[in-house]
Formats: structure tokens, C-alpha cells, sequence
């Protein structure tokens, strides 16, 4: 019998009416806002000297809003061609991450950290697991500091997780989407595995976006409904999901790791226990689940605390 490759695909997501370039002024994202990012940019930093690989659908490289930003990248589906988005998720988890503080479009949580796209997913958002633990594993040969992926299925990819482990063995953390299933008994995989950290959605209100998975695995919550950033040919979308939320989470990983080697700050970050050890210490609770964190991880990313106690 002929052996079925095993699948992923991007979770279901929720796009709105898109803004052209032309039409937009400099946009601050309500999550950008909330956590008085601007304020941590002039004490900490704007995640300078940080390379993050998104394995995902790709980029669309030659957005203003990004191409200054980007590296170059890998593209698995199609080996040969450049990484380009056809879809738009990619494109959309990099704004958030890294989109330039020019006075266009919008700004992403860390403005002057860099992306490397590595695309292992196709124009509709499906792919190869085997390709995402290729493009995992090129990430970490190549560069990375960070992971992030915004993508998973309900069952467990051996193949995936040996690829997480390669790269956590090079100090590299992969940051993965928890998954829009809703109320569950657990996140989705990668983000399952305790190599991994596993990211929620929050709304505007602060409280758990109704698609956001739940489960025992949870580690932290950050903005994932109705996020404005990149999308292509030059444009903007607001899209919900925890695949808004993961990026914005490692945009956050990217500011505290920058602040790190610049400051040459006493505490690790080597590993995905490293990254959750001080994450934990700067977190907000959801009002009506304190300490329950199989609803809501350790808490919400809040990078206000964090710049409150190290101010440059």
C-alpha cells in the first residue's frame, strides 16, 4: 500500500475588508496600543539584531512595509522559486512581527528585527508536514533566533517534533499558534509539544477570543482578534485567529532577546523553558480566570511589566 504523506493546513481565519498603501497612514494595532509598545521601543529597544524565521504560506517580498525587514528565505513548495506569498498569511504574520516604523501602512511589535520566510505552505494554506520539518530545520542551519509557526492539526507529527528538537538544540525556540478550535481539551500540535511554546488569542476586551483553543499544553495569550497588518500586493487586512496572536508573541521574544545581548542581561533564554520562566514573571491575567491555565496559559504577554522593570 502506498503511504499517504501526512498533511497540515492553515486553521480558518477571519479576513475583512483590506486597505490599500495609497489610502493608509501609519496604523497602530490595537495590541501595539494596549501595550504602550512605543514606550518600550525608546527604553528597550525595536528588537534589533533578531532574525525570526516564519514558516508559513511566505511573504510577499516586495512590500514596503517589509522588504527592508526581510532576509532571504526558502521556498519548500515550490524549490527553485523565491518564498512569495499566495495567499496572504504569511505576509500578514510578518507585518505583525517586523512591519517599519516609515509612517506607512502600520508598524509591527519589533520594527527593526528581521524575518526570514520560509514557505511550506501552498496558496490555499495546505501542506507536507514533511516540508514543515524541512523548512524547521533550515531555519535553524540558517540563522534563526526565533520560530513561528501559525499552523497545526489535531494529531501528533513525529517528524515535526524531531525538527523542533533539532532546532531547540541550537538554542533556537519555536513559538507555535495553540489552534481555532475553540473550547478543547488540548492545543493543537507542534504546539502540544513541550519543545514548543503555545500561543491564545486574546480580543480587545482582553478576554480569550471565543476561537482560541484551550488546553492543559497552553502556555500564553497574546492579541489575536481583529489585527490589522500586511497582506499582498502592497495592501493591509484585518484577519482574527491564533495565528495573529503568535506572531505578536514572538515580536515580544524578539524585543526582550535584543534587549538581552545588547544589555548583556543576567537571565537565559536559550530554550522554550527560558523563554516561559520569564514570560510567566510579566503576565496579565484574564480578569474571570485567574490561575486557571488550562483556559488561559500562564496569562496574557504583557510587555509593559517587563519594561517597567528593565528600562535601559
Amino acid at each position: 500500500m502506498k503511504k499517504r504523506n501526512k498533511k497540515c493546513r492553515l486553521p480558518k481565519f477571519d479576513l475583512k475588508p483590506v486597505l490599500s498603501l495609497q489610502d493608509a497612514q501609519q496604523k497602530s494595532g490595537w495590541g501595539i496600543t494596549a501595550f504602550e509598545l512605543p514606550e518600550a521601543w525608546t527604553k528597550v529597544g525595536m528588537g534589533e539584531g533578531v532574525v525570526v524565521a516564519i514558516v508559513d504560506t511566505g511573504c510577499d517580498l516586495d512590500h514596503p512595509d517589509l522588504k527592508d525587514n526581510l532576509l532571504p528565505g526558502m521556498n519548500f513548495v515550490t524549490p527553485g522559486k523565491p518564498p512569495e506569498d499566495d495567499n496572504c498569511h504569511g505576509t500578514h504574520c510578518a507585518g505583525i512581527i517586523c512591519a517599519e516604523n516609515n509612517n506607512i501602512g502600520m508598524v509591527g511589535v519589533a520594527p527593526k528585527c528581521k524575518i526570514m520566510p520560509v514557505k511550506a505552505l501552498d496558496d490555499e494554506g495546505n501542506g507536507n508536514m514533511a516540508d514543515v520539518a524541512k523548512a524547521i530545520r533550515w531555519a535553524a542551519d540558517n540563522g534563526a533566533d526565533i520560530i513561528s509557526m501559525s499552523l497545526g492539526c489535531p494529531n501528533p507529527v513525529q517528524e515535526v517534533r524531531k525538527a523542533i528538537q533539532y532546532a531547540a538544540k541550537k538554542n533556537i525556540v519555536t513559538f507555535v499558534a495553540a489552534g481555532n478550535a475553540g473550547n478543547t481539551k488540548d492545543v493543537f500540535f507542534p504546539a502540544a509539544y513541550p519543545e514548543t511554546i503555545a500561543i491564545g488569542s486574546i480580543d480587545k476586551n482582553f478576554d480569550r477570543s471565543s476561537f482560541s483553543n484551550t488546553g492543559r499544553n497552553l502556555d500564553f495569550m497574546a492579541p489575536g482578534g481583529d489585527v490589522f497588518s500586511t497582506v499582498p500586493d502592497n495592501w493591509y487586512a484585518i484577519l482574527s485567529g491564533t495565528s495573529m496572536a503568535c506572531p505578536f508573541a514572538v515580536g515580544v521574544a524578539a524585543l526582550v532577546l535584543s534587549y538581552k545581548r545588547k544589555y548583556k542581561v543576567n537571565f537565559k533564554l536559550d530554550t522554550a523553558d527560558d523563554y516561559r520562566a520569564i514570560f510567566k514573571k510579566y503576565c496579565t491575567e484574564i480578569p474571570n480566570h485567574i490561575n486557571d491555565k488550562f483556559y488561559q496559559g500562564f496569562g496574557i504577554i504583557d510587555p509593559r511589566k517587563f519594561v517597567k522593570e528593565y528600562n535601559g
